[in-house]
């Protein structure tokens, strides 16, 4: 895991997401991407209840974004999904954590971490996210962490950004 990190916090580790995942891991990601989580997402999130789910899943996401695992460092189990897609020195986000790890500050964590390793690592001078209406803690996150909300093209999403 530490090997392929991309950066990491005081309890996580974001790195690249093995495309042969183990039974373990596999079912980690079933449990990441089950509908509780999944709900604000869009379809292509949905429905992912078997290995096999998960392996196609996975291999599509990674045709047109970069999906990293975060990595709980005290469990070393994959708790969450980090996926980016870089174009022209923006930076658009999404995670997702599993539901039990929900509440305990590591959204925060891992945005804080991603901010520092943006400004050090990278080319990037704006980071942009979105978040669903029906997700107002995953706004409070975003604005919590000084990104500022912009125009949306939907009704239905928040657009956020951050200037590096």
């Amino acid at each position: 895991m530490k090997d392929l990190c991309l950066f990491n916090s005081q309890r996580l580790t974001v790195s690249a997401l093995k495309q042969t995942l183990n039974h373990a891991e596999l079912n980690q990601l079933i449990a990441i991407l089950s509908p509780e989580v999944t709900r604000h997402l869009p379809p292509s999130f949905h429905g992912i209840t078997t290995p096999v789910d998960a392996k196609v899943w996975l291999n599509e996401q990674a045709q047109t974004s970069q999906v990293y695992g975060i990595y709980h460092n005290a469990e070393l189990t994959l708790i969450g999904l980090f996926i980016i897609y870089e174009d022209k020195g923006h930076a658009h986000i999404g995670y997702l954590f599993n539901a039990q790890y929900w509440g305990k500050g590591y959204a925060s964590e891992l945005l804080k971490a991603l901010i520092h390793y943006g400004k050090a690592k990278t080319q990037w001078r704006v980071i942009h996210g979105g978040v669903s209406i029906d997700n107002p803690a995953s706004a409070h996150v975003l604005s919590k962490m000084g990104f500022t909300k912009t125009p949306s093209n939907t009704s239905d999403m928040l657009q956020f950004e951050l200037a590096l």
